[in-house]
């Protein structure tokens, strides 16, 4: 029954044992295949085996789908786990094994989000660097900065110094902590893999080199108890600049001792036509011949390029093409707005709402609460902005699980009997109701009712006390940030995690992975698409083609690019259109 629904590519790849890497051409079924994949190795695993099989994501939101998924399957996904690389070092390496490393014997919390960006400004003060300037944060496997510039090295040493005093771990140190664990005591890795089954990358070309080391490390530990598979696909590996290293088979395999691997391949799309196919793939890098095997493989659509426009015209003519897809049909939701940065998600929405009061709009990319998804409260606020569903039943059963290991961890004991277990404590967050209509009004009011019912006096507890003023100092901040404006009533809270309802208003790094019956795309302009930070490092080239791919490669018929011209820099040079779409040979509709 697990295979019935797949092709036979897909069921190659989910029913393939050892070690695999697939490449995964847009709309080919990755989620899919990997959700097929958790299904049919737990499938394999006997009633009484206890163990595990793990999904590493790179965002939340995608382990997130594939809960969603398992459970709308009907699948019992208790022996599954799903998170991003960061959630797996800290609850399967850190969390258990932090009291064997040195560094972090005395405890550690894990530095907000936004207090690291705080610091960093301040210090880019400090030392003279611009707020542009960057600063590479990652760490290579000894435990060296990857940063060269002699100024920034300073920085970071004056940053890491100050995080060890407050003992405090950044996301960067949760990579490199974890891996030196697992080089130091090797007794962990074979823990490690004796637990867990089978280990699946997603988005493997966007994550960095220390998560090939982490996984590998447990891999070979396991001399064939654990395998790994890796999906993605480097056309579209859109992070480079952020630490994102694309891998071919030949590294896989030397980071795996020479342990085997299958390369497979998913070259099947049921998202595009054909036509928007042989657009996208003017900016491939792998010569894979993707071929349309969707209901719409033979629509023409649209494909337009502006580039003509000034930018004050920009709304207008999005709005004409907002209207031309809706008036063929195309629900809202099937519609995409793509903005070359994110801080010009709230002005372009702002707008486009002005002139279309009639159309709903979904820009709920930007989120109010605090961004550190560690933050205990951050963690309670998702199961009171949420609410009970069939679709959602399965990720607040286990947000109520991390809560109420959470709570036992900062206050050093167990929640009463009557709320320690997760449907009794769903019960109770289901029950609280509050009458406030500003979000931090609401939340504030439904935490004290949450925490005056479980016998919680925070204000007691220190670090209670730090990440509660954390989250809401972080809310606040971003409401009354003027690049963000946005609302803070409590219904638009909630719209964070609703499911999209409107036409979309996101980034290109925002979407990656989801699907448009029309991508409207503006600001294809050198310096935005690529950033400056490729250009400037000599990068442009592969940088363009990769991000215009994703860009592309999102919309199923129609797809509409502007590069608008009365753009500056500061210095006030002209932008231009990125060279790589400027160079493009496609015959072009007219609308």
């Amino acid at each position: 029954m697990i295979l019935d629904k797949l092709n036979d590519e897909q069921k190659v790849a989910v029913t393939q044992s050892g070690n695999v890497l697939l490449t995964a051409c847009p709309g080919s079924g990755k989620t899919r295949v990997i959700i097929h994949k958790l299904a049919y190795e737990l499938d394999q695993l006997a009633n009484t085996s206890k163990k595990k099989i793990a999904a590493v994501t790179f965002t939340v939101r995608a382990s997130e789908e594939i809960f969603k998924r398992l459970n709308a399957m009907g699948i019992n996904s208790d022996k599954i786990w799903s998170g991003t690389l960061h959630s797996f070092c800290l609850e399967w390496i850190l969390r258990p094994y932090s009291c064997y490393l040195p560094e972090l014997q005395n405890g550690f919390s894990i530095a907000d989000e936004s207090y690291c960006d705080e610091l960093i400004s301040s210090l880019k003060v400090k030392y003279k660097l611009k707020p542009i300037d960057p600063v590479n944060m990652r760490f290579d496997r000894n435990g060296n900065f990857l940063e060269t510039k002699i100024i920034q090295k300073r920085l970071l040493e004056d940053y890491h110094s100050i995080l060890k005093r407050k003992k405090l771990i950044d996301f960067e140190l949760i990579l490199f902590y974890s891996y030196k664990i697992l080089q130091d005591l090797p007794r962990i890795p074979q823990i490690l893999s004796k637990l867990f089954k089978i280990i699946c990358i997603d988005e493997y070309q966007d994550t960095q080199d220390l998560l090939y080391a982490i996984i590998s490390t447990i891999v070979r530990a396991g001399n064939g108890e654990t395998s790994a598979f890796f999906v993605g696909d480097t056309d579209q590996a859109i992070y480079s600049s952020l630490g994102g290293v694309a891998k071919n088979i030949e590294q896989i395999k030397e980071e795996l001792n020479d342990l085997p691997i299958e390369p497979l391949t998913l070259k099947g799309n049921y998202r595009s036509s054909q036509r928007i196919i042989d657009f996208y793939r003017q900016f491939q890098t792998q010569s894979i011949d993707i071929k349309a095997v969707g209901i719409n493989a033979k629509t023409k659509g649209l494909i337009t390029l502006n580039n003509t426009i000034d930018k004050a015209g920009i709304v207008e003519e999005i709005s004409k093409l907002i209207l031309l897809s809706l008036d063929k049909g195309i629900p809202e939701d099937e519609i995409c707005v793509l903005v070359p940065q994110w801080w010009l998600i709230t002005s372009i929405s702002k707008k486009l709402r002005a002139v279309l009061p009639n159309v709903n709009f979904d820009a709920s990319g930007l989120a109010p609460m605090a961004r550190n998804r560690e933050n205990i409260w951050f963690k309670l606020s998702r199961l009171f902005l949420t609410q009970p569903s069939p679709k959602l039943y399965s990720l607040r059963y286990r947000w109520a699980a991390e809560l109420i290991d959470n709570f036992r961890i900062h206050t050093f004991s167990d929640l009463t009997e009557e709320y320690r277990n997760e449907r009794s404590f769903l019960r109770l967050i289901n029950s609280i109701k509050s009458n406030e209509i500003e979000g931090i009004d609401y939340l504030k009011d439904c935490f004290d009712q949450f925490l005056n019912i479980v016998g919680i006096d925070y204000k007691k507890n220190p670090t209670l006390v730090e990440s509660w003023e954390l989250f809401f100092t972080n809310i606040k901040k971003r409401l009354n940030d003027p690049e963000y404006v946005i609302p803070s009533d409590i219904q638009s809270f909630k719209s964070f995690y609703r499911e999209m309802t409107g036409v979309v208003i996101n980034t290109c790094v925002g979407i990656k992975g989801e699907e448009f019956e029309t991508v409207i795309a503006y600001g294809l302009l050198n310096g935005y698409i690529p950033h400056w930070n490729e250009i400037f490092s000599g990068n442009a080239n592969e940088a363009s083609k990769k991000l215009l791919y994703v860009i592309c490669s999102r919309a199923k018929t129609n797809l509409h690019l502007i590069s608008e011209t009365g753009r500056t820099t500061k210095r006030g040079d002209a932008l231009t259109i990125t060279s790589e779409l400027e160079a493009v040979n496609f015959k072009y509709d007219n609308v």
